[in-house]
């Protein structure tokens, strides 16, 4: 039960960013464009903007632990079930994990690109496009077992 419940805030904690991610791109095309009227940047206010930060932090912060722990080529939440856990639950388990790090890639991934188009209409999508990238590159390095080393290119085995 306690599983299902951390998996269900979880869900309701990615919607959330993803709507933020929605407006917030929604803000800065309108900013950019000429006489839009229908997203002014005071739309996106100071409540939105801090929780885009908290919540894009915590979901990242979520991902990047998932994938450090899962193998490669592991699904990542794979491992939370038990080792006789049924046909069914695995799959579910990896579909979840599989479209939530997708979508987190997606809306990171969008918040990036509009940043770069419109870098100042609304610099809190910006900033967050940019730490995004180097979440991603972090996400990367842990779910395939790289590590920086001095120029050398190793990785954990």
């Amino acid at each position: 039960m306690k599983k299902i419940f951390g998996g269900f805030v979880s869900v309701i904690l990615l919607g959330i960013y993803v709507h933020l991610i929605y407006v917030a791109v929604n803000v800065a095309n309108c900013v950019g464009a000429v006489g839009c009227k229908t997203y002014v940047a005071a739309y996106f206010n100071d409540g939105m903007a801090q929780a885009l930060s908290v919540i894009g932090g915590l979901i990242s912060a979520l991902v990047i632990a998932e994938l450090a722990l899962a193998k490669p080529g592991e699904a990542p939440g794979a491992r939370v079930l038990d080792s006789d856990a049924s046909t069914g639950a695995v799959r579910t388990v990896t579909v979840v994990s599989v479209l939530f790090v997708l979508v987190w890639i997606g809306a990171g991934l969008t918040a990036f690109l509009v940043g770069l188009y419109h870098p100042t209409a609304l610099p809190v999508l910006t900033t967050h496009g940019q730490a995004w990238l180097g979440l991603a590159v972090s996400a990367a390095y842990a779910y395939f077992g790289l590590s920086p080393s001095a120029g050398r290119g190793d990785s954990r085995e």
